[in-house]
C-alpha cells in the first residue's frame, strides 16, 4: 500500500500469517505492517493494477499458503534438467536490478520442483533420512537407505539458499534465521490414502545451513508384534513380559536400531479401551489414537523426569518413556514399575547384561533393579540380501567364517549368499532390513543374581547358561537362512 517512516504497509487476507510476513520482510529489507483486507478485494486490486487474473493470483501465491493441508507431490524424474533450471533461475534473480522475484513462491518454479523431486525420490527409494549438506565448493544430497548413506546428487552451490528457504517454508520455520538450529515438520500426501511426515532439522555450518529430514511413514511401521522378527522363544518371552500388570521392559540398542518400532508394536497390542496409556517422547514420531502422547520440551522444563512425575498422578496402567537418560528418570520409572504400572522404555547400551549394570552404575540400588525389571531386549538391524539378485558366494575364507562364529563342522553344509547388485537394490546387493534380538527374561534366578551386584561379564555368562541367545548367535541363524551376509553380522554384532 505504501512505504512510510521506513516501514512497508501491506494488505493481507490473513495478517496473522507470520511466515508470509517474515518472507516479505526478508525480500524487501523493510519492517512490515499488515492490515486486514478481504481476499476478493485483494484479487480485484491485482486485476486492476497488475493485470493479473484470479487464477494467476492463486498460482503466484501458492507457495505462501499456510500448510494446513498435506502437500501433494508430483514425480520428478529429470533431475539434471531441474538442476540446470534452478541454477539459471537463481542467476537471473541476482541479475535483476532493483527487484527480486521469489524463486520458490510459485508451485511451478524450478526450486519448488527440485525440492519436490528430492522428497518423492527419497520416498520411492525407501530412504529413512535425507541429508542436504553444504561444503566449500560443493553441495550434496544423500539418502540413508537400509542404514547406509548414499550420495544421490550434487547440487550447484549457488542455489543452496533458495533450496533451504523452500524447505523451511514447507516446515514452517523462520527463513530469516540462519544462526541457530531449528526443528520443524513437513506433512506430505502421497496418493489417496498415504500420508508421510518429514521431521526437519536445520544446522548452521561453516558453509551454510545443513538440513536432515527424517521420513516418518506410518504405513511402513510394523505394529504387529508377530512381524518384528523375534524367534518363537523370544516372542513368547516378550509377550509374556509386556502383558504383565506391572514391571519394566527395556529395549536397548544404538540409534536407528528399531527400538521405537518395537515399543510401538507393544503399545499397539496393549492399546485397549480398558487401559490408560501415557507416553513421553522426544520427539513424538507417530500419532496413535487412544494413547496419550506427550512431547518432551526441555526448554520449558518438561523433561522425561517431570513428565513421569505427572503421569503417576494421571491414573495410568501403562507408561512408555522414550529414553532413560539419567538417575532421576530411572528412579521414577523404577518407582512406577514397583507401584502397579507397566513401564516400557529404552536405554543406549550394547546388550542385555550391560543394561542391568548401567542402571546400577547410574545410582539405582541392585535390589530395586532386581524387583522392577521384567525383561530386557537388545536389538540390531541387519541389511537384507536383495531377493532379485541373490546368489551363492562361490568362495569365502574359512578364517572369516570362524571369526563370525561358525565351527569347522558347519563348513561342509553351509551355504552363504550375497547380492550381486541390480536396479531393484540400486546396485548395493541389499534391499530392506531384518532384525536380530537378544532377550533376557528376568527370572527368579536372574533376580537373585542381580542382588549380588555382578559385573557385566559375570551376568552375561550366568544368563547364557540359562538360555539367553546373543545377537551374534541370532545373526548366524540369519546367515544360515540366507537373509543376510557374513559382513553384515560381523559389522553389526559383537561376540
Amino acid at each position: 500500500l505504501e512505504v512510510s517512516d521506513g516501514s512497508l504497509m501491506i494488505a493481507m487476507a490473513d495478517p496473522t500469517n507470520s511466515y508470509a510476513l517474515e518472507d516479505i520482510q526478508l525480500q524487501t529489507k523493510l519492517p512490515v505492517r499488515a492490515v486486514l483486507a478481504l481476499e476478493k478485494e485483494i484479487i480485484e486490486s491485482f486485476k486492476k493494477y497488475y493485470k493479473i487474473s484470479g487464477e494467476e493470483y492463486q498460482s503466484f501465491f501458492e507457495g505462501y499458503k499456510e500448510e494446513t493441508e498435506p502437500v501433494s507431490l508430483q514425480d520428478i524424474d529429470d533431475f539434471g534438467k531441474l538442476l540446470n533450471e534452478a541454477a539459471e533461475e537463481f542467476t537471473l534473480e541476482k541479475e535483476e536490478e532493483g527487484r527480486q522475484r521469489d524463486p520458490y513462491s510459485a508451485s511451478d518454479t524450478p526450486i519448488v520442483k527440485l525440492v519436490n523431486g528430492i522428497l518423492i525420490k527419497a520416498i520411492k527409494a525407501g530412504a529413512s533420512d535425507i541429508h542436504v549438506e553444504p561444503f566449500e565448493t560443493s553441495y550434496y544430497v544423500r539418502y540413508r537407505m537400509d542404514g547406509k548413506l548414499y550420495r544421490v546428487m550434487s547440487l550447484p552451490p549457488a542455489i543452496k539458499n533458495a533450496l533451504v528457504s523452500r524447505i523451511k517454508i514447507l516446515a514452517r520455520l523462520d527463513i530469516a534465521e540462519r544462526r541457530v538450529p531449528q526443528d520443524g515438520r513437513i506433512k506430505l500426501k502421497v496418493g489417496a490414502n498415504r500420508s508421510i511426515d518429514f521431521r526437519v532439522s536445520t544446522l548452521p555450518t561453516l558453509f551454510g545451513e545443513g538440513i536432515v529430514m527424517r521420513l516418518l511413514d506410518k504405513s511402513s511401521l510394523r505394529i504387529d508384534m508377530t512381524q518384528l522378527g523375534f524367534t518363537r522363544v523370544g516372542m513368547e518371552r516378550f509377550q509374556r513380559a509386556v502383558h504383565r500388570p506391572y514391571g519394566m521392559v527395556l529395549v536397548t540398542g544404538p540409534t536407528g536400531s528399531g527400538k521405537t518400532t518395537t515399543l510401538y508394536s507393544a503399545l499397539s497390542t496393549l492399546n485397549t479401551p480398558d487401559r490408560k496409556i501415557l507416553t513421553a517422547e522426544d520427539p513424538v514420531e507417530y500419532n496413535f489414537p487412544g494413547i496419550n502422547q506427550v512431547q518432551i520440551r526441555d526448554e520449558v522444563g518438561l523433561t522425561f523426569a517431570s513428565a513421569l512425575r505427572a503421569f503417576l498422578r494421571q491414573d495410568p496402567d501403562i507408561i512408555m518413556v522414550g529414553e532413560i537418560r539419567d538417575e532421576e528418570t530411572a528412579e521414577i520409572a523404577i518407582k512406577a514399575a514397583l507401584t502397579g504400572h507397566m513401564v516400557l522404555s529404552t536405554l543406549h547400551t550394547n546388550d542385555c547384561p550391560a543394561t542391568v549394570t548401567r542402571l546400577i552404575d547410574i545410582g539405582i540400588k541392585p535390589y530395586l533393579v532386581s524387583a522392577a525389571l521384567s525383561l530386557v531386549v537388545s536389538q540390531r538391524l541387519l541389511r537384507r540380501i536383495c531377493s532379485k539378485c541373490k546368489e551363492p558366494v562361490r568362495k569365502i575364507g574359512r578364517d572369516m567364517l570362524e571369526r563370525v562364529g561358525f565351527s569347522p563342522n558347519d563348513f561342509a553344509t553351509l551355504k552363504i549368499y550375497q547380492g550381486a547388485g541390480c536396479d531393484h537394490c540400486s546396485g548395493t546387493g541389499y534391499k530392506g532390513r531384518v532384525a536380530v534380538y537378544e532377550v533376557l527374561e528376568v527370572t527368579d534366578e536372574i533376580r537373585d543374581f542381580i542382588l549380588t551386584n555382578p559385573a557385566e561379564n559375570q551376568l552375561r555368562a550366568f544368563a547364557l547358561e540359562r538360555g539367553m541367545t546373543t545377537l551374534r548367535q541370532e545373526g548366524l541363524e540369519k546367515i544360515r537362512e540366507g537373509m543376510t551376509t557374513v559382513e553384515e553380522v560381523l559389522q553389526r554384532t559383537i561376540e
